[in-house]
């Protein structure tokens, strides 16, 4: 029995409703970004960017924001390993504090990637926290984008309060 399993189940049986739950958050994360996308044409803005300070996601054409939704980080992806911004105190105090709400979730189900600050990734552990996190916070999508200073690092988030700029 895991010790951090405080609901009697085993870890066979804790990782077996694990599975379960991610596998439908991401089918169910599909599906939301697919509105997402669609709605506010994110693919077809030729540019983005991020702002860590205001956490909000730019989308713009010809150097003119077209879409901005405000984001919640929450996590990163560096050199196939995988941080929690809720344990990163360089990221927005407000990300972290709404990320608590993913690290309380695990600790209640016993689950330990989503208590564990740093876990071993590959190239689908930050869709798969992402879309665990975009159901508990009622994201409207999710993104990711790419350290374009280290191929192959990224940054995950979730999109809130997305409207077309005027």
């Amino acid at each position: 029995m895991s010790s951090h399993s405080n609901r009697g189940l085993c870890d066979a049986c804790l990782e077996k409703e694990y599975e379960s739950y991610r596998h439908a958050r991401v089918h169910e994360a599909m599906n939301l970004n697919k509105r997402w996308f669609d709605q506010f044409q994110i693919g077809t803005w030729p540019r983005w960017d991020f702002d860590l300070e205001t956490s909000r996601l730019i989308f713009s054409k010809n150097g003119q924001p077209k879409v901005i939704a405000d984001v919640v980080l929450v996590g990163s992806v560096e050199t196939n390993r995988w941080e929690w911004v809720w344990g990163n105190p360089r990221m927005p105090a407000a990300s972290r504090e709404r990320m608590s709400k993913v690290r309380d979730f695990g600790e209640e189900k016993g689950w330990e990637r989503l208590t564990t600050l740093f876990l071993e990734s590959d190239e689908y552990l930050g869709w798969e926290l992402t879309a665990i996190t975009a159901h508990l916070l009622n994201a409207e999508g999710v993104y990711r984008c790419p350290d374009l200073g280290a191929p192959g690092d990224f940054l995950y988030l979730t999109a809130f309060n997305t409207n077309f700029v005027h």
